[in-house]
């Protein structure tokens, strides 16, 4: 199988090294790390009007005809080497949740939301796991009644919504059939502007790292949304989340390959100029080898992403190279995290060099999306098992 780049991807490749250079130094991303804010939204318009909104909508706003997941996948890598907590933003419109309203969504919602995805102005955000209700998201207990009058109303809670405080429209999954055993009787809703919302108690919550991509939890009380607001078709949310898990977790490998290539190149930079027992340290077989087994790793984990996009657009799915993508991309961001902070010593333990930022956020990747152990599950019943 072919995993090479075409020339447009790799074109892609070289727009976006570039962008990485010029928009977001070291000094930048560490500055809004450490003062919890959240980039500049003109960040992401400049990508809407270089195209990398483009990859996964459809031409009618402004996407292309035919989804171009490896060049997704090539954008999201140099991405990632930034910053993998700023590039979780970018992902939630125009990866995740701005396909699923192109796929599902009524002309209305697309009309208002589409636009917006691929012009790099809407922040979107998902409300699913709840309390109860993580692993095993299908048991969540929010539930939305339909009235009389067609609207709905909704009660509930729900945890770890990635950048809800700030979105421009939210995903909210609520039960619509209590009598429906676990992701039979789910339905996705469209919200936009959340936090403004008087029905919707948002409270960001201290987390070790993502400070870039800061995560809320959501109290819901009487929440009132018209008829209109239901995303696609009701008690089918769970299955038409499912269409998109393949693309999400082939986007969390490459945000893994990228963020653990960004640490190797760092820690050779460093160790090239760093002198201990009279020698660049990069000399040592010791701290030689260790490089060289991460850049294995990476490269392993490459292969795996871009497998995954080469198997999707070929049948339109590609569940089992999705589920060895996630996994292998998330442990090499996690092994090069600690690795990359061990080889700079001291220097690594100083928020200047960046590992302190990388270790801080490579653990939640190794848990959204899907955790190890549920990819594993998903891989092992591929083998019969």
């Amino acid at each position: 199988m072919d995993f090479e780049l075409s020339e447009e991807q790799i074109a892609i490749q070289d727009t976006a090294a570039r962008f990485v250079r010029k928009e977001l130094p070291r000094t930048k991303i560490l500055e809004w790390v450490k003062d919890r804010v959240e980039p500049p939204r003109s960040l992401f318009r400049k990508l809407g009007e270089m195209g990398m909104y483009n990859f996964l909508m459809p031409s009618k706003y402004g996407g292309q005809d035919n989804i171009d997941p490896m060049g997704m996948l090539t954008f999201v890598e140099q991405l990632a080497r930034a910053s993998s907590s700023l590039t979780t933003i970018y992902g939630r419109s125009g990866v995740i949740l701005g396909p699923l309203i192109a796929k599902f969504g009524t002309p209305e919602q697309q009309e208002l939301v589409l636009p917006k995805v691929v012009a790099g102005e809407a922040y979107m955000s998902m409300a699913l796991t709840e309390s109860e209700a993580g692993s095993d998201a299908s048991s969540l207990k929010t539930r939305a009644v339909q009235q009389l009058d067609g609207s709905w109303l909704i009660n509930g809670s729900k945890l770890y919504c990635t950048q809800a405080g700030g979105a421009d429209f939210l995903v909210l999954c609520a039960r619509t059939d209590p009598d429906a055993i676990k992701q039979h009787g789910i339905s996705l809703f469209l919200i936009e502007k959340p936090a403004a919302n008087p029905a919707i108690e948002c409270r960001r919550l201290d987390t070790m790292g993502m400070q870039l991509a800061p995560t809320y939890s959501l109290s819901i009380t009487d929440l009132r949304l018209p008829a209109a607001a239901l995303i696609g078709v009701e008690n089918q949310g769970w299955q038409q989340m499912l269409r998109g898990l393949d693309l999400e977790r082939l986007y969390h490998g490459a945000i893994g390959v990228g963020a653990a290539q960004g640490i190797i190149d760092d820690v050779i930079a460093h160790v090239k100029q760093r002198e201990q027992f009279g020698k660049p340290l990069g000399k040592l077989q010791s701290v030689r080898h260790k490089i060289v087994d991460m850049q294995m790793r990476v490269e392993a984990a490459r292969m795996f992403t871009y497998r995954g996009a080469a198997v999707l657009a070929t049948t339109g799915h590609c569940h089992r190279e999705a589920s060895f993508a996630k996994i292998s991309g998330a442990e090499t961001f996690m092994h090069c995290a600690y690795t990359g902070q061990h080889l700079m010593g001291g220097y690594g333990y100083c928020l200047e060099s960046g590992m302190p930022m990388h270790m801080s956020d490579a653990p939640v990747f190794e848990i959204g999306g899907g955790a190890m152990e549920i990819q594993r599950d998903i891989l092992a019943r591929e083998l019969g098992l």
